[in-house]
């Protein structure tokens, strides 16, 4: 059975999980939920019996929207304030359209919890017994399961099974959606990162960055993560320039991007236990343009390889410790300063 052919024939989905799950758990199911909400299928929870943080934020969003459709290309669109109110205005390339190509429509807050449903998503659930015990049975037994987890003791019991023991839910979920990328979306994305971020699986992480860096790019923030906005904003433009390199992971970040997130270097202490934590790398670097004059590059590093403090302290000046340290290059371009830390690290063996 094809996953894309299925979705593209259903017209009522459920998504299921453990009243237990853990947040990657939590921000895959909002995420596959959200995404194909946004290509217009009706999406439900089968069971109240959920997470709380699921419960919270479907009640949070179960209010009326406006959908309009329009199935031709459009040359533009565009809106204009009237009052309180708003017209939105599209003009088709084609000037011969029929009017049967537009519609628009209120998408009411019917509840995000129901059993009606065509197709029925398992997010982490290995054992058929709980599906079981969450659902009606009669539609249970009436509709396709699309069963998602990452335990090999998982029963195999959906129609289609995907089962990556290498991988968190929320990464198997963005690869699918990104397979099939017309059923992605900013909220969906935001909602993988989410997930990504608290995810301890055991995982390749080049494919765990190459995901982060595709979700941010596709619309995807950090708005759901806990704790300070702007610090937040910070750790985004460092996970959308971080590249890996001679087995080591790096990024930079200019005096433009301070500005614009509204931080300082004095953050990056708060960027470095996050990342240890987000990506649960062994190694990385993050180089920075200092506000001095003249302009010069610092940087900051983690490491459990004690060769990569050796050699960081033979050739910079800087504050070191067991693990790491900050230092201070002598370039003033953050780019050549880049590529010389990559050249020392990879000259020489350990």
């Amino acid at each position: 059975m094809d996953i894309k052919e299925t979705l593209s024939g259903a017209k009522n989905i459920g998504i299921l999980t453990r009243k237990s799950a853990n947040n990657d758990a939590i921000g895959a199911s909002l995420a596959l939920f959200f995404a194909l909400r946004g290509a217009g299928k009706k999406m439900c929870f089968p069971s109240s019996n959920l997470p709380k943080e699921i419960i919270a934020f479907a009640n949070k969003k179960d209010g009326k929207q406006f959908q309009v459709t329009f199935s031709e290309e459009i040359s533009e669109v565009y809106y204009e304030k009237k009052g309180k109110g708003l017209v939105l205005y599209l003009t088709p390339k084609n000037k011969s359209t029929s009017d049967e190509n537009f519609s628009c429509k209120v998408i009411s807050g019917e509840g995000f919890f129901s059993s009606d449903y065509d197709i029925l998503f398992t997010i982490g659930i290995n054992d058929f017994k709980e599906v079981e015990d969450l659902c009606d049975p009669d539609q249970l037994f009436s509709c396709a399961i699309i069963n998602i987890d990452n335990n090999l003791n998982n029963q195999n019991y959906g129609e289609i099974n995907i089962i990556e023991d290498n991988q968190s839910l929320s990464q198997t979920i963005a690869c699918l959606l990104k397979e099939i990328d017309e059923y992605t979306n900013k909220e969906a994305n935001s909602f993988l990162l989410y997930g990504l971020s608290f995810s301890n699986k055991k995982t390749d992480n080049k494919k765990k960055l190459s995901t982060i860096k595709w979700l941010l790019k596709n619309g995807g923030d950090l708005s759901l993560f806990s704790g300070d906005s702007q610090k937040n904003n910070l750790l985004e433009v460092i996970l959308k320039n971080i590249s890996y390199e001679n087995d080591t992971y790096i990024s930079t970040v200019s005096e433009d991007d301070f500005e614009k997130s509204k931080t300082t270097s004095k953050d990056l202490g708060f960027i470095t236990e996050k990342l240890k934590n987000f990506l649960n790398i062994s190694s990385f670097f993050i180089l920075w343009e200092s506000r001095t004059s003249p302009l010069s590059i610092k940087g900051l590093f983690y490491t459990n390889k004690q060769y990569i403090v050796k050699k960081i302290a033979d050739r910079f000046k800087g504050i070191y410790k067991e693990k790491g340290g900050i230092f201070l290059t002598e370039e003033n371009k953050i780019n050549i300063a880049k590529e010389k830390i990559l050249s020392y690290l990879n000259y020489g063996n350990n």
